[in-house]
């Protein structure tokens, strides 16, 4: 997160990679003016990075770089890339932008455990059932590793939140939705993802007006986090503020543009 740096969200990226493979094309669905590409081969414990940013007008490179390491240094590639970004794009980094980074690397894990974290956030974004279940299996897994991992927790809360909105409204969930989500912020109280998915624990509990105190600092953390937005609209149309629903659903969309879930629900909301 750096100062008056726009980034495209995550989901919203994933996706369009799927469909879309012009440079400029890509650019202008995200409405950003570089693009980030690069590509991951794992061979045992050794990893094989290879990353370019590109310039969308023009399709040319401002830099490009590979990296052969061993696994367990794959967040000190993370912070290598960043910093390449950094000085290609020219940018300053200010004390608040440096607060940040220095505040994101005390949240890391080990490298299993976040490889376990994302298996679970890309099942749990595919929305169905079986994709809850296998999500919290993963985040399961990643908490065996670190037992102390927020992000884990605020997954497994997740879960078990939308398998109770949408599958099995059973205690269990509930309970764990809450507890999970109560243990995330204790572990790390400045994870946007910890206070969105406790908020989302609470409305189902229709603790609503905690729940949003929850959405507003998630917000506040990261207002780029598309859950935040999505969780606090779900949570208004639950409440049937239907247009502070719409408003919610509108700022979901503007971070994810090809989330197909929040105009469905935006429709929903100006439909009464």
């Amino acid at each position: 997160k750096i100062e008056n740096l726009r980034v495209a969200s995550r989901t919203s990226a994933f996706q369009i990679k799927e469909t879309i493979s012009d440079i400029r094309e890509i650019g202008e669905k995200l409405g950003v003016d570089t693009v980030l590409e690069g590509s991951v081969r794992k061979a045992g414990n050794r990893l094989r990075i290879t990353a370019q940013l590109i310039n969308v007008d023009d399709g040319y490179h401002l830099w490009s770089e590979r990296y052969d390491r061993e696994l367990e240094d794959v967040f000190e590639i993370q912070d290598e890339i960043s910093q390449s970004i950094v000085d290609a794009l020219k940018l300053e980094l200010s004390p608040k932008d440096r607060a940040e980074i220095k505040k994101k690397k005390k949240a890391e894990t080990d490298v299993q455990a976040y490889d376990y974290y994302l298996r679970g956030r890309k099942a749990f974004w595919e929305f169905r059932q079986q994709g809850f279940e296998q999500a919290r299996q993963m985040f399961a897994r990643a908490l065996i590793i670190d037992a102390n991992y927020a992000r884990a927790y605020a997954g497994v809360a997740d879960c078990c939140s939308f398998l109770y909105t949408n599958f099995e409204s059973t205690e269990e969930n509930l309970r764990e939705a809450d507890a999970a989500s109560r243990r995330a912020i204790e572990i790390d109280p400045e994870s946007a993802e910890a206070h969105a998915s406790r908020g989302m624990a609470l409305s189902l509990s229709r603790h609503y007006e905690e729940a949003a105190r929850e959405f507003e600092t998630a917000i506040r953390l990261d207002p780029k986090l598309f859950e935040a937005y999505y969780f606090y609209a779900r949570s208004m149309l639950a409440q049937g503020k239907l247009d502070k629903a719409a408003e919610y659903f509108a700022q979901a969309g503007e971070v994810n543009p090809q989330d197909y879930q929040a105009p469905a629900f935006l429709g929903m909301a100006y439909g009464g």
